[in-house]
């Protein structure tokens, strides 16, 4: 097995709501994780300029007036962000995101929005920089495991205590112990009824790890498109691109 780092960097956000185009960052945690246990943390709370949904609020318990009262101005907090995220990239620090084309993307459109180097622009230019999603990896390590693959459900599989779900500090560093747990593993008991991939996961290198999870998630994406189609919605598109969805181009006249 190919030795871990000690140090990985945990990444989460709290939003206004799902769209990557037009929604917002309410609150954000960078958590750098040493030896498996929180070392220093850094969190924000933003005021992302609009109101945030009663059905936002419900999930991170952020309303629109405490962000308005106590919430960073939201260029200032986006360039704090940014600036976070390239620290980890170009110091080589696996930068750990549940469900990574989700954050980032939102991360790269605020970045736009805020005439702030774009997330696409700092990966291209960190030749060391590593991001790991571990809703990517278990989805590939055990992929035909029953259940929801929520970050709550993952935790609660490998055995990480989340206090505080949806909190994003608490998401940040559940995420890192979650995939810590999923790059120890070169055999899981539990699944002896079923088949497993450990072994594509195990004793691979970050860098290569890194690059099989964009391949990973677009088969990944592929198949659950198939199954949608035949199965619900015959139009049905899901997102096959990863870490971040590229940004649409403008329709010509």
């Amino acid at each position: 097995m190919i030795a871990l780092p000690d140090t990985f960097m945990g990444f989460d956000l709290e939003t206004t709501g799902v769209s990557v185009e037009q929604d917002r960052i309410v609150t954000a945690a960078m958590v750098e994780v040493l030896h498996g246990a929180p070392r220093r943390s850094r969190e924000w709370l933003v005021d992302p300029g609009v109101e945030i949904p009663a059905e936002a609020t419900k999930v991170h318990k952020i309303t629109t007036e405490r962000a308005r009262r106590d919430g960073m101005n939201t260029i200032r907090a986006t360039a704090q962000i940014a600036g976070q995220i390239w620290g980890a990239l170009s110091a080589g620090i696996p930068l750990v995101i549940m469900n990574a084309p989700y954050d980032l993307t939102l991360l790269d459109r605020e970045c736009r929005r805020n005439d702030v180097t774009p997330v696409t622009e700092m990966l291209a230019s960190a030749p060391d920089g590593v991001v790991l999603d571990p809703y990517v990896l278990d989805r590939r390590v055990d992929p035909f495991r029953p259940g929801k693959r929520t970050l709550e459900s993952l935790a609660a599989y490998y055995g990480v205590t989340l206090k505080g779900a949806h909190e994003a500090g608490a998401d940040a560093l559940a995420a890192v112990q979650v995939t810590q747990e999923i790059l120890r593993t070169a055999e899981d008991e539990r699944a002896f009824n079923r088949s497993t991939y450990h072994h594509e996961v195990h004793g691979r290198s970050l860098g290569e790890l890194y690059a099989q999870q964009r391949l990973w998630f677009a088969a990944q994406s592929a198949g659950y498109q198939d199954w949608l189609r035949r199965t619900k919605n015959p139009s049905a598109v899901v997102n096959g691109e990863w870490p971040i969805i590229p940004m649409k181009e403008p329709a010509r006249a």
